[in-house]
């Protein structure tokens, strides 16, 4: 597509900028942004004398990118972390078929993100997303050599978008969700800097509200399409092989067949005393040893603060890179199981009885619940979910899962669920069959890429 075709704006689009206006505004974002940088260089310092993860990649982040080798066209995909990461598998998977002889890059910000593309991804470059500088950005794009580039969800930075644009390399986002309040951020944004928006080629967004919300800030109608939700596609377990799975998972955690399960996945800050404190109940009433429950913080940072807050409580506790060999020592047999891993979360849901989803009893946002729900777990989470709000919409009208209106209701929750057992099977049998129902966008945001790139 020519140049000035992907100018081209609509009624409803703001006027394009004018190149002059355009070389002052992304000047002037780079001044903000280097101020903000100096503004902040105390904070940053410390984190880099005190923070692996702060640490890691900065070479890359400043554009030192490895160089790609050979000629093929590249495929440039970036997700932030872990669950974009993830979501990016399916494209994977399928490029070869779609777009053969391209060659796959993958980028991400963290470095949970980082670690799990490497070892999902074997053969595939993978590197950090670089700071939005200009020069950065033209480095880094100089290194990779991209063909397109692929952005999950919404990483929308005016100097990358500005970079791939003066070099005709079309972009594409897949998976998009715009939250209110990232909407209000893009829309003040914009007043400042109007025009990045307009860069992306083509918009898959997960839902219609997140639609109206992109076309709402300027973008054209006929470039935006609702193409569905990628992490219902990477849940791909047979339903008869989930009681195989939960005796495999049993076996690796050294946990007892017959013993009862919670798992708190992806927990927040307080999150874990509240769980703690269901247990401690349960643990009355089936008279202490039956009741086994698994901690996985989000932010494997957490884990110091997480390991004390579980002894505090009275509680002994085993991490899972301690396990199997651990398993049989005393109080490992009731002890909680703190996961220290990366990635391998989704798989240890198959050994629960019930999932709790995190970052729901304060005011995050949710975690994704769709890992347990498509290994036909009952699930339940709180009120704050608005990051997840239409996966949470088709659980609640399936009537397959348990919503709490606020953490007191917890502890009630799981006392009630795990005496009641055909609840918990029927719950999970309907959160399965809605996350089957929902699969396919991977194949809608692929159409989507190949349209992109042929044309």
């Amino acid at each position: 597509m020519s140049r000035r075709r992907r100018g081209a704006r609509g009624p409803a689009a703001p006027r394009p900028a004018a190149p002059l206006q355009v070389w002052v505004l992304h000047g002037l974002y780079d001044v903000c942004y280097a101020t903000l940088l100096v503004l902040l260089a105390p904070l940053f310092l410390y984190k880099l004398a005190t923070s692996r993860r702060a640490r890691a990649g900065l070479r890359q982040r400043l554009g030192g990118l490895p160089r790609r080798r050979g000629e093929r066209p590249c495929l440039w995909i970036h997700g932030v972390s872990v669950g974009e990461v993830k979501a990016a598998m399916g494209l994977l998977e399928a490029l070869p078929a779609r777009l053969p002889g391209w060659e796959p890059v993958i980028s991400t910000t963290t470095l949970q993100g980082y670690r799990l593309a490497q070892r999902s991804c074997p053969g595939v470059l993978t590197f950090y997303y670089p700071l939005d500088f200009s020069l950065v950005t033209r480095r880094a794009l100089a290194r990779i050599r991209p063909a397109a580039v692929v952005l999950m969800e919404l990483e929308l930075w005016p100097n990358f978008l500005l970079s791939c644009d003066r070099l005709g390399v079309p972009v594409c986002l897949v998976n998009g969700r715009i939250s209110a309040r990232s909407y209000r951020g893009y829309r003040v944004a914009r007043r400042f800097l109007p025009e990045p928006h307009q860069r992306i080629r083509f918009y898959g967004v997960q839902n219609e509200e997140y639609a109206t919300r992109i076309r709402n800030l300027g973008v054209r109608p006929e470039v935006v399409h609702v193409t569905g939700q990628m992490k219902y596609d990477t849940i791909d377990v047979d339903p008869d092989r989930v009681p195989e799975l939960r005796r495999e998972y049993r076996a690796l955690l050294g946990i007892d067949p017959d013993a009862w399960v919670l798992i708190g996945g992806s927990t927040h800050p307080s999150e874990e005393e509240d769980l703690l404190e269901a247990v401690a109940r349960l643990a009355e009433d089936a008279g202490g040893g039956r009741v086994r429950l698994i901690l996985a913080p989000r932010h494997l940072e957490r884990l110091a603060e997480v390991e004390a807050v579980v002894r505090r409580a009275g509680f002994p506790l085993v991490r899972r890179t301690e396990l199997p060999a651990a398993a049989g020592r005393g109080a490992a047999e009731r002890a909680v199981i703190l996961v220290d891993t990366i990635g391998e979360l989704g798989k240890l849901y198959a050994a629960a009885d019930l999932v709790f989803v995190g970052g729901s009893l304060i005011p995050h946002g949710g975690q994704s619940m769709i890992e347990p729900a498509g290994l036909g777990l009952a699930i339940l989470f709180g009120p704050h979910v608005w990051n997840f709000q239409d996966s949470v919409a088709a659980f609640v009208a399936a009537n397959a899962c348990v919503q709490l209106r606020d953490r007191s209701e917890l502890a009630g929750a799981v006392r009630a669920l795990h005496r009641d057992a055909p609840r918990r099977h029927e719950l999970g049998r309907r959160a399965r069959a809605v996350v089957a129902g929902l699969k396919g966008a991977t194949e809608r945001n692929l159409d989507l890429i190949v349209r992109m790139v042929s044309s």
